[in-house]
């Protein structure tokens, strides 16, 4: 009868020595997925909005006639592709604005309206892209177009408008809230240099611009 104490304590033995045998494993760690970083290539088309501040001088035969401020709003698109390449973001832009600056200024005992119709430019871009914060400068060809008229006596009139083509250069920021919805705020400067303006002499005109803009990327 006294094998079975011996079996007994031969059997807790072995089940002992396999309890030390088992080994628990810690669970694997969960693979944390990082957000893929925002791509700024691709093509887009916004609208954007602001005022602009224009300076112009009217020159007749050498001799000064006025110079003055008007200034006013814009309201109009923009299109363009950018092509990123590591942090560096590089791309062509068009835009194309109705403007609203007219004032009315007199001169000589004469009342003359001044403003400008539209402004645009076709521009190359650079920025340097932080995720989906993009700072960039631009600089470009730039459009317009100026108007005057001049009410003179007994209903005689001067009009005149013309197109300028001068530069513009500026620059911005822009943050994608999405991966399609791109909002903006740019800063830029046009210089359209000296220019005849008939019945009105030569016109110097510049102007300044501060826009917010949406765009829509492809």
């Amino acid at each position: 009868m006294r094998i079975f104490p011996f079996a007994l304590l031969a059997g807790l033995a072995s089940t002992g020595a396999y309890a030390a045998d088992v080994v628990e494993e810690a669970p694997p760690a969960p693979v944390v997925q990082e957000a893929p970083i925002f791509s700024w290539t691709g093509g887009y088309i916004g609208i954007q909005g602001g005022g602009l501040w224009s300076h112009s001088s009217f020159n007749e035969s050498d001799t000064g006639l006025f110079s003055d401020n008007f200034n006013g709003g814009l309201l109009g698109g923009y299109a363009g592709y950018n092509y990123q390449a590591g942090a560096w973001v590089f791309g062509i832009e068009g835009d194309f604005n109705g403007v609203w600056n007219d004032e009315t200024f007199n001169v000589g005992g004469f009342d003359v309206d001044i403003g400008t119709d539209y402004l645009a430019s076709v521009r190359g871009r650079v920025g340097y892209a932080i995720d989906r914060t993009l700072l960039f400068a631009t600089a470009g060809v730039a459009f317009t177009q100026m108007s005057a008229d001049a009410d003179l006596f007994n209903g005689v009139s001067l009009n005149a408008n013309k197109n300028f083509t001068g530069w513009t250069v500026g620059a911005g920021a822009e943050y994608a809230f999405t991966n399609n919805w791109i909002g903006r705020l740019e800063y830029r400067f046009y210089d359209f240099g000296n220019s005849s303006l008939d019945n009105f002499g030569d016109v110097d005109l510049h102007t300044n611009t501060v826009t917010a803009g949406i765009a829509y990327k492809f």
